[in-house]
């Protein structure tokens, strides 16, 4: 990793470390719906591998956790059930941690869009992203929706 790529992952990680857990939650809606929609944030090696080592965790850190190596189709269905899960059973540090270290692409973007989330909400994060990424998305429909996700899951 060069010097640039590892300045970029110290601001990103010191950015992550402000988020409380609400914000984190946040933060991983913003991550979710910009992979699903653009593919940005993170490659889909990285996504699978960041998943799988959550779900492991979780799994050991809960026995209530299915274990994703003998059901996959339990843990998938846990996982749309709550959505939060591994924000809510880990140490939120870690999970801090393993999104820093999985998180691959426009590394630049998201930590900007981390600050914004900090400082003036999930609005300014989006119109971040948005302005950023050349993107015309209706960022008021985008937070009606992401508030609601988190009121119906939280």
């Amino acid at each position: 990793m060069d010097h640039k790529a590892k300045k970029d992952k110290k601001t990103l990680r010191n950015n992550l470390d402000k988020l409380d857990k609400q914000q984190f939650k946040l933060f991983f809606i913003i991550i979710v719906h910009y992979w699903v929609s653009y593919k940005y944030f993170i490659n889909k090696g990285n996504f699978f591998n960041l998943w799988c080592e959550l779900n492991e965790l979780c799994h050991k850190t809960d026995g209530s956790f299915p274990d994703q190596h003998t059901d996959h189709e339990l843990v998938k269905s846990y996982c749309h059930d709550h959505p939060y899960y591994f924000i809510d059973i880990l140490d939120l540090g870690l999970v801090k941690k393993l999104f820093c270290q999985y998180l691959d692409k426009d590394i630049e973007t998201i930590t900007v869009a981390i600050e914004k989330l900090h400082t003036g909400g999930l609005k300014a994060a989006c119109e971040s992203i948005n302005e950023a990424m050349g993107l015309s998305e209706d960022i008021d429909e985008l937070v009606r929706q992401s508030e609601e996700h988190m009121k119906a899951f939280s």
